[in-house]
């Protein structure tokens, strides 16, 4: 799939579920098998040092991210989004902080800052829809300040799923999607790309089957049994890593916490 195909489907995607779009996260990421508040917890303290200082956030969509931050941080705040329906979600979520928190229209490949401008920069569930994430990487590298934090933060991999399994399930649900990975994947990733990694860690979490295929699945027409159809060929190690029920599965979701080298990538 060519890139400018792939990134009409996202805009299309978001665009279509922006206003239900914080129901369902707050589905997963707020429930008792939840992670949300662990997630927040991080990334704020990522940005501790950020008050009065300028982020960048890539995705920022619906401002889900962005509104912990500036209440608790007060940064200036630059939020990029391919949808212009989630960024007016963002914009009225966080209409109190207007005069310091600025949302633009656009995509990773063609961010339109100057080199060593921000502070920090946050790409929170945004980098697995990306076909050359070690490229953005370096260009977003650019445009951070020397010692400039980077939060990231995405569905993981299961370190020993060598089969992938993970990947497979999201191809069925989504037809944007170009990878995920495994945490030491990730961090491989971003050492590569300039960046020194100070901390990484996972969070498990309980997803049933059929929030699957309402939050993604309807959008793209999938059919459930194609998604129960791999559920049930899935093999012994898939089953076990994931722990895969007649209803529900474990997903795992890594924050990552890097500043940037002073070794320039190749």
């Amino acid at each position: 799939m060519s890139d400018a195909a792939r990134k009409r489907i996202i805009r299309d995607y978001y665009s279509r579920r922006a206003k239900d779009y914080d129901r369902q996260k707050q589905r997963t990421w707020k429930s008792r098998s939840g992670f949300g508040n662990e997630v927040t917890c991080e990334l704020l303290h990522a940005l501790r040092k950020c008050t009065g200082k300028l982020v960048l956030e890539v995705g920022v969509g619906s401002g889900r991210n962005a509104l912990p931050v500036m209440e608790e941080i007060k940064p200036w705040l630059v939020g990029v989004d391919l949808s212009k329906e989630m960024l007016k979600v963002a914009k009225a979520k966080t209409s109190t902080f207007a005069e310091s928190f600025d949302l633009v229209l656009g995509d990773a490949d063609h961010l339109p800052f100057v080199d060593k401008v921000f502070d920090a920069a946050v790409i929170m569930s945004t980098m697995h829809y990306f076909s050359s994430p070690s490229s953005f990487l370096k260009k977003l590298r650019k445009l951070l300040k020397e010692n400039g934090v980077l939060v990231y933060g995405d569905l993981s991999v299961h370190n020993s799923d060598v089969n992938r399994f993970l990947e497979k399930l999201e191809k069925i649900l989504s037809k944007a999607h170009a990878g995920y990975y495994t945490p030491s994947e990730m961090r491989k990733l971003l050492e590569t790309s300039g960046f020194n990694v100070s901390k990484s860690k996972t969070f498990a979490y309980r997803k049933s089957y059929q929030a699957l295929i309402e939050d993604k699945g309807y959008y793209f027409g999938v059919k459930p049994e194609e998604l129960y159809a791999l559920i049930q060929e899935a093999n012994t190690s898939a089953k076990e890593q994931y722990a895969l029920t007649s209803t529900k599965l474990t997903l795992f979701y890594t924050i990552i916490i890097a500043a940037k080298s002073t070794s320039v990538p190749k």
